[in-house]
């Protein structure tokens, strides 16, 4: 078939297309999408597209055809290790759109910028048996030229995503998928632990393997952007999104997302195997009062600016090529409408240029729920007036459209506020290919779910394992003696269960038979590992904690007397957002009492309880430990984890996994992180940072290369080395003895005591001294002068494998300012890790560097500063290994 790239604003459609796509582009567009919404899917089932929907006179009798660029592994040359270092330099959004583009967006009427800043979701062009209504269609697509579709189709629907276009537009929509964790509602993707479980792994090359799968699957389907990462830290346990995020910690968040980010994207402009990204949520969703979901949140903004920020400050400097604002307000700040955090914060002092949408009905909600204005006009006004906003995420109302155009007619709205964002949204498309390579390459289809991609999914379960306790060496169990097991608990037997929500469908799968047999259960696992023989099951309880068994004490009682092991899988049913708020963080009665059935049956025999909690968030478990053996935390592991953490528990694997989140004790410690101020007491039933291994590892030596760090920034002049160069727009620190190691870029360090500047004041200031600098081409650089200490040191210690298993092990870099004078310091905050692999009797050292930017804070001016004084170091804090050292800053 001849390629014949179409021109700008053309949808490249086939004349006949059921004709002119081959077998394996049918069976893709029939096939490929998760469609899995109703329990009777049947990819192979699906109906062929009809051919009565195109029309040719709307291509101006143009027969364009679609084009291809032919998957090729080899074009994967860019490994992980070099897309994670330092030296990388990802692309990011284009920041001055092309000149087809502009006069594109110029030549819209008003009805189709508006229409091109609209999101709707697919189902709108929908009638209720899932085939497409033509009426809605023409509505929809000819009258508005909507510009961008959200969610899977229902089972009948994947079929138009191919040409939803056709006849009706002459841009062709752009579509995004929440493909959070593996392409999840792709039909026969993987799907890789949720992010909590990807944080828990400490490893980035998981998070950039799992984002650079998700991206191929996803672009597999059709669909070249992905709402993907989140990137708010879950500061408050009760959340039902806390396993969407990496966890508590800012530092871990801003490392895995970026790693994630760069693996989606790759070189998207180029490489059709690669998808844009969007980072979410921006900015404070996660620290709601009262930790349910899409509730206000009350965040000082020196809070905001230390611990929620800096995820996403990460993201952008990893060239993540979209963002999406929040559903909630902060400090009495709808988000949606709020200048001060998507013009000021957002664009001017992070300096994100990519295009931004809502969440869903966001826009609405200013006049529905958050009620700042009268009207849904005045919303509308608002959101476009105050914000940088460029495509609202209707999600099912044309009001938007509507009150878009009716403004600018009436005055109140720029016409060319329009096309800024209009010119954002286009420049995507083009970005991604959808002006010359609208369907998918059909030789991405048999990659999808491949035995590699599995593989890479098993290796990230492996290494997320977190095993919390393991009384008297309990684990790993033995597979040579002829023990039996036996298994149970609501969690044993489910995929579903290990998959959580945003699997295949929103609320996640209703029946493990949607997997099709894609996965493995925690029971097959284990019987995989130890054999069938070995490894007995009965039910006991449902999620809710419901008997399940006929009799108040059923088979489940017998059967975990004559084991030698039993196995009690515990934890939360799928679960997403607001379906997810729960009052309490206690496992439900029924499930706790379980293990108390269990124990007192066992009492006084060998036979060893091995608790598996597999849920999203860290459920509280009162007086649960002192009745089991061992626990371990699976998280939420997806379909496939059922055989790693078997794994685990035979030693097969050696875990690796560490809490990204501190588990609480009780009520009073749902809020609770280990980045708290000194004087808040912070006793966890498991802190950050906690798990075991079956290995020892010995921690000695901890020292400095210099037992003072320089505050003062120095220019360098007479740059020879391009590892000297600074960055635009940037300050530098410079240092004769520093290893030859690029200057740091760091912005905005005060150190005066000035609070008379607000928050939105000093955004302006940064703004402005930003640019300022930005065109200065003629900047001088000098040495830091000689006999003065370093502005940034080196710290080191050496770790020993005394065992005799193979061992992967995170050091994890703490620092604490001792005394400060504007706000109080932490009790310790992470600035740094690393995971190491120790061979059997093996010592490594471990280096990390101390630069300024680890001791900078935002003060109560919201300026960032690094104050003088003493600090301490601290590798491993709050485990029995941990090591510190002081230094000052002088």
């Amino acid at each position: 078939m001849a390629v014949t790239p179409a021109p700008i604003g053309v949808v490249p459609a086939p004349d006949n297309l059921a004709s002119s796509l081959n077998n394996d582009q049918q069976q893709q567009q029939q096939a490929i999408m998760a469609a899995q919404d109703a329990p009777d899917y049947n990819p192979q089932q699906q109906p062929t597209p009809d051919t009565q929907l195109i029309d040719q006179d709307s291509y101006n009798g143009r027969t364009p055809q679609a084009t291809y660029r032919t998957y090729d592994p080899a074009m994967e040359t860019l490994s992980s290790s070099a897309a994670l270092s330092e030296d990388y330099d990802p692309p990011g959004p284009t920041t001055q759109v092309d000149a087809d583009i502009q006069k594109l967006a110029e030549s819209l009427t008003l009805r189709e910028l508006a229409g091109q800043m609209t999101q709707i979701q697919i189902g709108m062009l929908l009638d209720k048996s899932g085939e497409l209504d033509l009426g809605k269609a023409e509505y929809w697509i000819g009258e508005w030229g909507v510009g961008s579709f959200l969610d899977t189709p229902t089972n009948h629907g994947g079929k138009y995503l191919a040409y939803s276009a056709k006849r009706f537009a002459k841009i062709m929509q752009s579509k995004r998928l929440d493909s959070v964790h593996g392409a999840n509602y792709v039909d026969g993707a993987i799907m890789f632990p949720q992010q909590i479980g990807l944080a828990a792994t400490f490893n980035t090359t998981h998070a950039y393997e799992a984002g650079r799968i998700t991206a191929k699957d996803t672009r597999a389907a059709g669909i070249p952007w992905v709402f993907a990462p989140i990137l708010d830290v879950a500061v408050h346990k009760l959340w039902p999104r806390v396993y969407e995020s990496f966890g508590e910690d800012p530092h871990v968040a801003s490392v895995m997302g970026s790693a994630v980010i760069k693996g989606l994207q790759g070189n998207y402009k180029k490489d059709r195997t690669r998808v844009a990204a969007c980072m979410k949520h921006f900015i404070g969703y996660s620290g709601s009062r009262n930790g349910q979901d899409k509730s206000s949140a009350w965040i000082p903004d020196n809070y905001l600016m230390d611990y929620f920020v800096p995820p996403f400050q990460a993201a952008i400097d990893a060239g993540v090529a979209t963002a999406m604002e929040t559903y909630i307000d902060v400090n009495g700040q709808p988000v949606v409408g709020s200048h001060f955090y998507l013009t000021e914060l957002l664009r001017n002092r992070l300096g994100f240029e990519g295009m931004l949408v809502t969440d869903w009905a966001e826009v609405d909600r200013l006049f529905t729920e958050h009620r700042s204005v009268p009207s849904l006009k005045d919303a509308t006004a608002q959101c476009l007036r105050q914000t940088s906003v460029d495509m609202v995420m209707v999600p099912e109302s044309e009001s938007f459209a509507k009150d878009a155009v009716t403004l600018v007619q009436e005055g109140r709205l720029d016409r060319e506020r329009l096309v800024e964002s209009v010119a954002k949204v286009l420049q995507l498309k083009k970005d991604v290919g959808l002006f010359e390579q609208p369907l998918s390459d059909p030789a991405l289809l048999p990659l999808v779910g491949s035995q590699q991609d599995i593989e890479a999914a098993k290796e990230a379960v492996r290494e997320s394992v977190t095993v919390l306790k393991n009384e008297e060496g309990v684990l790993p169990l033995s597979k040579k003696a002829n023990g039996k097991i036996f298994v149970t608990g609501p969690a044993a037997n489910s995929i579903r269960a290990l998959s959580g929500g945003w699997s295949i469908k929103w609320q996640g799968a209703e029946k493990d038979e949607w997997y099709q047999n894609r996965g493995e259960t925690i029971l097959e696992g284990l019987r995989h590992e130890f054999g069938s023989r070995s490894v007995s099951y009965a039910p006991s309880v449902d999620f809710d904690g419901n008997s399940i068994e006929e009799g108040e004490h059923g088979s489940y009682l017998q059967a975990a007397t004559e084991a030698d092991t039993v196995v009690l899988c515990l934890g939360e049913k799928p679960y997403a957002e607001i379906v997810g708020n729960i009052d309490t963080l206690d496992l439900p009665g029924g499930q706790l009492q379980l293990i108390l059935n269990i124990s007192q049956r066992v009492r006084g025999s060998n036979t060893k309880i091995i608790l598996v909690l597999v849920e999203g968030r860290p459920r509280t478990l009162q007086w649960l430990p002192d009745h089991v053996d061992a626990i371990v935390m699976a998280y939420l592991p997806g379909p496939w984890g059922g055989h790693p953490i078997a794994e685990v528990l035979s030693g097969t694997v050696n875990p690796s996994g560490r809490l990204p989140i501190t588990y609480p004790r009780g009520p009073s410690d749902m809020g609770a992180n280990y980045y708290r101020s000194g004087i808040d007491p912070y006793k966890p039933l498991f802190p950050f940072g906690a798990g075991l291994s079956y290995s020892t590892i010995e921690y000695s030596g901890l020292r400095l290369n210099h037992p003072e760090l320089h505050t003062t920034t120095y220019e360098k002049k007479d740059v020879g080395d391009p590892g000297d160069l600074l960055e635009e727009g940037k300050e530098a620190v410079g240092d004769e003895n520093d290893d030859g190691e690029e200057a740091e870029a760091i912005e905005e360090i005060q150190m005066d005591d000035d609070d008379s500047s607000n928050a939105a004041q000093v955004l302006k200031e940064s703004h402005h001294h930003h640019h300022q600098k930005r065109d200065t081409t003629t900047t001088r650089l000098r040495k830091h002068p000689s006999g003065l200490p370093p502005a940034s040191i080196s710290a080191t210690i050496r770790l020993k494998n005394t065992s005799t298993r193979p061992v992967k092990e995170t050091v994890f870099w703490y620092i604490t300012q001792d005394y400060r004078s504007d706000i109080m310091p932490e009790a310790y905050m992470l600035r740094g890790f690393e995971k190491v692999s120790l061979d059997a009797g093996e010592s490594k050292d471990v280096k990390f560097r101390i630069r300024r930017s680890a001791l900078a804070y935002h003060g109560r001016n919201l300026r960032k500063r690094v104050e003088k004084g003493s600090f301490t170091l601290t590798v491993n804090a709050m485990r029995p290994e941990a090591q510190s050292i002081k230094f000052n800053v002088v």
